[in-house]
Order: C-alpha cells, then structure tokens, then sequence
C-alpha cells in the first residue's frame, strides 16, 4: 500500500489535519509520545532526527510514516499523509 492510498479512506479515519508544518510536526511528535513507554526497541531513531527529517519532507509533499515494534508483538504506525499528494490522485478528503 502506498501512503497516499490512505487518501481513500472514510474521513472518520482521519485523526487531525494542518495546513502548516509546525502543527503536524507537533502532532507527529505527541502521538509518537504516546507509543515510547511501550516501544520495543526505544530511541532506536533519535526524536531530533525523526522531527528534523519530517520538518524537510512533508513541505515537499513527502508523506512521512513512523513504525515501531511495541512489546506483545504489536506494531505502532504514525503517518501524515500530504494532500494534495505528489504520488497519487486522490482527492483530499473532505473535498467535494
């Protein structure tokens, strides 16, 4: 699945949308914090890195996917996906 397929999805999947970077990149930042105290491998990606990297990619229109292995065997995924998006179609949601 390509990122941008996330554009497909219901509206009601979405949890929040910015028009600026600095919100987003916030954004990333809590819910990432909301996966580390259960983080298999914590700090395997510095935060400073995985911040400067999304503050460089997503004014591109690069979407940015963050995954990390948690204890039980489940797996965390945290995406801002740009739209309009640079490698798919899609409209953005919400727009008629």
């Amino acid at each position: 699945m390509r990122t941008g397929d996330w554009l497909l999805k219901p509206p009601s999947r979405i949890a929040a949308t910015f028009d600026q970077v600095g919100p987003a990149v916030a954004w990333l930042a809590e819910e990432y914090g909301r996966t580390c105290t259960a983080l298999l491998w914590p700090d395997r990606i510095p935060m400073k890195d995985r911040l400067q990297s999304a503050r460089d990619l997503l004014p591109r229109g690069v979407d940015v996917q963050w995954g990390e292995w948690l204890h039980g065997g489940r797996f965390a995924t945290i995406g801002m996906i740009c739209c309009p998006n640079r490698h798919v179609p899609h409209q953005c949601p919400g727009s008629a």
